[in-house]
This record gives C-alpha cells, sequence and structure tokens, in this order.
C-alpha cells in the first residue's frame, strides 16, 4: 500500500509575481520540462515529458471529477520533483497558504516530489498528490488530514484502493480506529499514520456513495467552519444524521459487507492510462513494497521547501521525539476473531 503525505506550510507570505507562459512543452536548458502548470525535474527527458503531460491530465480530469470544472491556470508552476528508483514509493506535496490582495485565502505557493516505481508513480502516486492541489486550491486552506488522504486515496489505482478497504477493516478488528469525533477534526498526523489513509478513505467513500462529490466537499466546507468544530452541525445539515456518533454507526454498518473491487469506471480509467501511456519496461519492479517507510509529520512555518527527498532528510536528520496525544477511545471490533487454524 503506497502512503504520501503531504507537508502544509501554513505561514502567510506575499504572492510572487506571476511568471510568464512559454508554450506547453517545453525544456528548458536545465533539462526540466515545462507544461502550463507544472515544470517536470527527472533525470530522463522522455521522462519528464511523461510526468508532465500526465500531471496535465490529472489535474484536469480531477477537477472536473471533483469540482465539475477544470481549475485555471496557476499563477506560478508547480515544481514536480521525480526520483526513480525500485525501493519504496511516495509523495508528498508542499503548500503554502496566504491571502491575496482582496484577503481571500489560498494557495501561494505548491511543490510536489514523488519518488518510486514508474508505473507506481504514474498512476498511483502522481493523481494521488494532485488530488492534493486540487483539494488544497479548492478550500483555500489546509484540508482536514481524512479528507485530504482519504479524498487523494480515491484517484489511486483499483487495487490500491482495495487494499484501503481491506486495511481499514484490519485496523478497526485491531483496536487501533479513531472515533470519527476525533479523525474529523483532527489537523495533524497521528503517530499511527496509516489510520488516517485507510480509515480516512473508507469514510470518503461512505460519503461519497451517499450522495457525490459535491456534497461530500459541501460536507467538509462546512465541517471546517469554526476553526474545525463545526461538524456536528455538518453532519445534521448535510447528511441528515442525529450527530457524528450515528454517522459512525452507520459507517461501520456498512463495513460489516465484504469488500467489493473499485467500479467499472475506474477500472476503465486505470486500462485508459495505460494504453495512453509511452512509457517502456526498462524501468519496473515485479513487487512494489507494500508499506514503504513512513515519516513522522512535518509542519515548518515561514521557510521555503528544501530539495532533499524526504528519505534522505530523515535519514540525515536526529530522530524526532515522540509527541505525547491521548489515545482516543477504539472504535468496536466488526467481526469476532478468526478461529485458530486446525
Amino acid at each position: 500500500m503506497t502512503l504520501r503525505r503531504p507537508v502544509l506550510l501554513c505561514a502567510l507570505v506575499t504572492a510572487l509575481a506571476p511568471v510568464g507562459r512559454a508554450a506547453e512543452g517545453e525544456f528548458d536548458r536545465d533539462g526540466s520540462y515545462r507544461t502550463t502548470n507544472f515544470r517536470v525535474f527527472v533525470n530522463d527527458r522522455r521522462l519528464a515529458q511523461e510526468f508532465g503531460d500526465m500531471a496535465e491530465r490529472y489535474r484536469r480530469e480531477k477537477a472536473l471529477d471533483w469540482l465539475g470544472k477544470e481549475m485555471p491556470p496557476w499563477p506560478q508552476r508547480c515544481p514536480l520533483r521525480v526520483e526513480v528508483n525500485l525501493r519504496q514509493s511516495g509523495g508528498a506535496t508542499t503548500f503554502t497558504f496566504g491571502a491575496d490582495a482582496a484577503g481571500r485565502p489560498g494557495v501561494s505557493s505548491q511543490e510536489m516530489k514523488i519518488w518510486g516505481e514508474t508505473r507506481q508513480l504514474l498512476y498511483s502516486v502522481l493523481p494521488h498528490e494532485v488530488t492534493h492541489t486540487v483539494l488544497a486550491h479548492h478550500f483555500g486552506r489546509p484540508v482536514p488530514r481524512w479528507a485530504d488522504e482519504g479524498g487523494s486515496v480515491l484517484s489511486e489505482n483499483e487495487k490500491e484502493c482495495y487494499d484501503h478497504d481491506i486495511k481499514c477493516r484490519e485496523l478497526l478488528n485491531q483496536g487501533r480506529g479513531i472515533r470519527l469525533r476525533v479523525l474529523l477534526a483532527m489537523k495533524e498526523y497521528p503517530q499511527d499514520m496509516i489510520v488516517v489513509y485507510a480509515q480516512g478513505y473508507s469514510l470518503a467513500q461512505f460519503l461519497i456513495d451517499r450522495g457525490g462529490r459535491p456534497k461530500f466537499l459541501e460536507f467538509v466546507g462546512q465541517g471546517m467552519r469554526n476553526d474545525g468544530r463545526n461538524w456536528e452541525a455538518a453532519v445534521r445539515e448535510v447528511y441528515g444524521f442525529a450527530g457524528v456518533n450515528e454517522l459512525e454507526e452507520a459507517w461501520i454498518d456498512s463495513l460489516r459487507a465484504p469488500p467489493s473491487r473499485a467500479t467499472g469506471r475506474a477500472r476503465a480509467d486505470v486500462a485508459m492510462a495505460e494504453k495512453t501511456s509511452r512509457l517502456r519496461s526498462e524501468v519496473r519492479a515485479s513487487n512494489p513494497p507494500a508499506l514503504p517507510l513512513l515519516e513522522q509529520p512535518v509542519v515548518v512555518r515561514g521557510a521555503a521547501p528544501d530539495r532533499d527527498p524526504p528519505a534522505r532528510r530523515a535519514a540525515a536528520a536526529p530522530a524526532a521525539k515522540p509527541v505525547d496525544r491521548p489515545n482516543p477511545p477504539p472504535l468496536p471490533m466488526l467481526l469476532p476473531p478468526e478461529p485458530p487454524k486446525q
């Protein structure tokens, strides 16, 4: 299962002046590949073009999926740094949120880094990270962790979504789930980060099944009001539940049914992406790692994004001190333990 984490920079900054737009698909002297909204850095010109074109495609598709319309071009291109390796897959998208001249909140700058096996990056990691940008630009401020990660997992390939679905059930049965009244308002990652991905995906899918993505976005927007303390009202007004506890009961009850594979539309999307790719098979892993290295969540205030891949940065940095947080009460077990094998 591939995990990704956006690092949020929440300092108010002065927006940079928009840069001039070159024709889409040009290479710079440093070998980077420029599209309308991205500037791709990778050690291969053909791969740079591949990732740039796919990033633009996902930006358009995910905006249509979530917002019903395309986003206008960004004032500055988003740097997209790609590191191809056969060890682990992951990604991080860094946002700086600020306000424009009229005082409206928004994204002032952003940078995306992805690393791993090429196909995993193109058909799972990249659409996940691009979805982060769609949600960030829609809300103009940091998105609650569960909704940001859960919504972005929906953009991954069929196998990844299925694995998250199964993982959520496993975590609940292990007593590692987070009560929704805690999860909904969570602004930082817990130490058990995988719970946010799996449980966030499961809850997002449950809510979207009940009313579609526009209703889901309305719910998240309402819940974010009053400094993220409006979830009880949002649950009642948007989905008609008596409160968060009733939503939790309905969501858990839905998980008693066996997990199912993604829809035919999702399968068709993956097949089309595979068909349109110009990739060769020179970079491929037969078994991508199921659980990449997890990093401690990081919040940087008032600093520019660094240039080192997170894995390299983590190896050079001292170990992060554990953060004492009260453990929320576990969710009830879904299924009885399996009988011992004879």
